[in-house]
């Protein structure tokens, strides 16, 4: 086929379209991609004849099977030594270098507000100083909303809930973009420069998977490809994708580039795995991450420490871990006092997260009344939102009292007092998240954060943090958490202390409130602690966290059944399933879980382009099996989007790529490819170049490209036995047949989501 000698090999189950190419030797200068409608020359594929390789020449029979591809699974890439690691190395060196810069603009930005709000009050008072700081703040808020609102509306929350879904094994058409990671990048800095209560943490998470991504799908797709014949007579062939081997290979990726992500902003190395491997879950966790985990946390926390070292800055001060020994010994005293603090979050950080849910409700509904002036209403929220933090921490403030500085030289904030004195609640609120919280857990500065000072600052960055909910904001809630967490415990410790009952320095139980208040927000347990204690740079206190993480989990669960993150992807709808079936599933069999199936949407192996708009029109299916008639065995499966790439590239060129005659009639435009960027080749156009290698004008050899080997159950099989499948195995759709193997209906992924989804009770 196509002039080239090579071995005939079956076609596995996992190949999506990715080019179609005409005979070539008519027409050896084009291809044409039907799975992203991208055009380009074929000598772009570079073509080998060694399988493995980029643009590998593995021919295949006519029928449409590899060998190649057929004996891999769904969770499975095959990809080379070298292209894993290379793909693993370049996401941890990628990471480092992205958040050193990222920490570099933060830094100016927020050195220049405060540097420009202390000039004013020193010149002019602390009126103008606040209406300075507050003026600042807005600008930011205003050029980063902007940004979310005209070039990438899906960045305007921290990503987590959407990160976790791809994680878990869907589909996010649009997520991982080059644009959505510039935008993302941009409007994270801006946000921590304006002051909104909130950490990087969530957004450089979501960044450290974009970035894995877009490595990983540029290093690993050259390898995935290979020629297929469709069309014996007609000597055509078609280059093919692997998309199941490409999607493992990109969420191995994701998850390297989001523990990077948490290593270089805590300098936890061992916690940013460990944070992943809970994000993920472990029925999801390949065994061959946790090697790839330990190597990119390890070079991306030391290429963290280079670099700072590297400028001799004062940057450390944006990175939450201690740089000198402080006294964080505890009694057996405390162990009482740390139970009542972390019982205390417990319930805290529960009402914290139902406040959360509640305000995006109540910012949803009031939105959708003012549709007619979004997105401007939504752009000055936001502006003005971020005024209103600056304010209301100013005004705060300013009833404390100032305190002079102390033995402990650590950065506090002067705001209106006289030189050589400190305002705590301005330490405390009129600042980074981050410095904040090295304040409170610091062992060195026992009696400068009064237990007053803690509580008020408690009180408004709450309050601040809750209103917050809804706004188009790209901000994680991991440190605001934290420092909420840390201020009540600091406040209780010195409370204590002050009162002779304990003799620990308040810092410990900062880091004890901390912890307690950040595991029952995400209910994650190891990550907390781990995070918590590297921080702090102390494996004695683990004993001590670990107690305070399991007493607020056990009240927190006691009160919400998930965390915030979880909470939001029931509500947004997006497609996740958990480890385990949940137990409203144990009376259901396959059969009664079955996807909606019009006789339309089941088509023959050589299909008219009539059927194939017919069961297309059919919006709800999104498998199509494929059988010679009526009463005859299933023989494949073909899935929504290829079957749309065929049937728009079968009609030409125009309607392929959204133009000239514009999308089929009554057909949606397909969704858009998430593994793949459209682009056109300028002037180069093939209006028929598919029906070269269709047998026939009006059919379809939907045989050469659908999935011949898909899982099969019984209808009778109980529902729990093959949720496996979908959670362990990595399947995305199983057909249902009866036990003398008669077709009885298709369960796809979307279909077991919506079914584990129809008893959910909502926080």
């Amino acid at each position: 086929c196509c002039g080239v000698q090579s071995e005939w090999r079956p076609f596995g189950p996992a190949l999506a379209l990715d080019s179609r190419a005409g005979p070539m030797a008519r027409a050896p200068f084009a291809s044409q991609e039907l799975g992203s409608l991208t055009w380009r020359p074929s000598w772009l594929q570079m073509p080998t004849m060694e399988a493995g390789r980029p643009g590998s020449f593995a021919m295949t029979e006519g029928n449409g099977r590899s060998r190649q591809s057929s004996v891999v699974g769904p969770q499975t890439h095959r990809l080379p030594f070298k292209v894993m690691w290379g793909i693993t190395l370049l996401v941890s060196v990628g990471m480092a270098l992205l958040n050193f810069a990222t920490i570099l603009v933060i830094e100016f930005l927020v050195h220049f507000k405060f540097r420009t709000m202390q000039a004013s009050i020193t010149s002019s008072g602390v009126g103008l100083g606040i209406l300075t700081l507050t003026g600042i703040s807005m600008f930011y808020a205003l050029l980063g909303v902007c940004m979310i609102q005209f070039i990438a509306p899906s960045c305007s929350g921290s990503g987590l809930p959407e990160n976790k879904c791809y994680l878990n094994g869907s589909t996010m058409p649009g997520l991982f973009t080059k644009k959505t990671l510039g935008v993302r990048v941009a409007t994270s800095i801006l946000a921590n420069a304006a002051g909104f209560p909130v950490g990087r943490e969530g957004p450089t998470v979501t960044i450290g998977s974009n970035l894995a991504f877009l490595v990983s799908k540029w290093l690993a797709q050259p390898y995935l490809k290979e020629w297929v014949e469709v069309n014996h007579e007609a000597r055509a062939c078609a280059l093919m994708v692997d998309e199941q081997r490409l999607a493992h290979t990109t969420r191995v990726a994701c998850s390297v580039g989001g523990a990077c992500a948490m290593a270089v902003i805590f300098n936890a190395p061992f916690g940013g795995f460990l944070y992943m491997f809970e994000e993920i879950a472990s029925v999801a966790w390949p065994v061959e991450l946790t090697f790839r985990v330990f190597v990119a946390t390890m070079l991306c926390s030391l290429l963290s420490y280079a670099l700072c070292y590297l400028i001799h800055s004062d940057i450390e001060e944006f990175v939450i871990y201690a740089e000198m020994p402080m006294n964080k010994e505890w009694e057996f005293r405390d162990i009482p006092v740390f139970i009542f603090v972390a019982a205390m979050l417990g319930v805290v950080t529960s009402l914290h997260t139902r406040a959360m849910l509640a305000v995006t409700v109540l910012r949803q509904r009031f939105t959708s009344r003012i549709r007619r002036l979004q997105p401007c209403a939504r752009i000055l929220e936001t502006m003005f939102y971020a005024g209103l933090c600056a304010l209301l921490s100013a005004v705060v403030s300013l009833f404390d009292s100032c305190a002079k500085k102390g033995s402990s030289d650590l950065q506090y904030v002067t705001f209106n007092c006289p030189e050589g004195e400190y305002n705590t609640v301005a330490s405390l609120l009129v600042t980074t998240s981050h410095s904040s919280v090295k304040l409170l857990f610091s062992g060195n500065n026992a009696g400068e954060i009064s237990a007053w000072s803690s509580i008020l600052a408690f009180v408004t960055y709450f309050v601040l943090q809750v209103g917050l909910s809804g706004l188009p904001v790209p901000g994680g809630a991991f440190t605001a958490t934290m420092l909420l967490g840390g201020l009540f415990g600091r406040s209780v410790g010195e409370l204590c202390r002050d009162l002779g009952i304990v003799r620990t320095a308040s810092g410990v139980y900062a880091v004890v409130g901390s912890a307690a208040m950040l595991c029952g927000f995400k209910q994650m347990t190891l990550a907390s602690v781990l995070i918590v204690v590297e921080c702090i740079n102390d494996l004695r206190l683990a004993p001590v966290v670990m107690l305070g993480v399991a007493v607020s989990m056990t009240v927190n669960w006691q009160m919400n059944e998930r965390g915030h993150d979880e909470e939001q992807i029931i509500r947004k709808n997006l497609p996740f399933l958990e480890g385990e079936a949940p137990h409203e599933l144990d009376s259901e069999a396959a059969l009664g879980i079955c996807d909606p199936l019009p006789e339309e949407a089941i088509l023959p192996p050589e299909a008219s382009i009539v059927a194939v708009k017919r069961a297309l029109l059919e919006t709800q299916v999104l498998w199509f099996p494929i059988r010679d008639g009526p009463g005859s065995p299933c023989i494949g499966i073909l899935g929504r989007a290829r079957l749309e790439a065929a049937l728009s590239a079968t009609c030409g060129s125009d309607a392929a790529r959204g133009s000239g005659r514009g999308p089929i009639e009554g057909i949606e435009p397909a969704e858009e490819n998430l593994f793949e960027e459209k682009f056109d080749v300028e002037g180069d156009s093939y209006p028929d170049l598919f029906r070269r290698i269709v047998p026939g004008v009006d059919t379809l050899p939907l045989h050469c490209i659908m999935d011949p080997t898909p899982f099969t159950v019984v209808e009778d099989m109980p529902a729990p036995r093959l949720y496996a499948l979908f959670t362990k195995v990595g399947e995305r759709c199983v057909l249902v047949t009866s036990i003398r193997g008669e077709l009885r209906g298709v369960i796809s992924r979307e279909g077991l989501v919506a079914a584990t989804r129809r008893t959910h009770v909502l926080v």
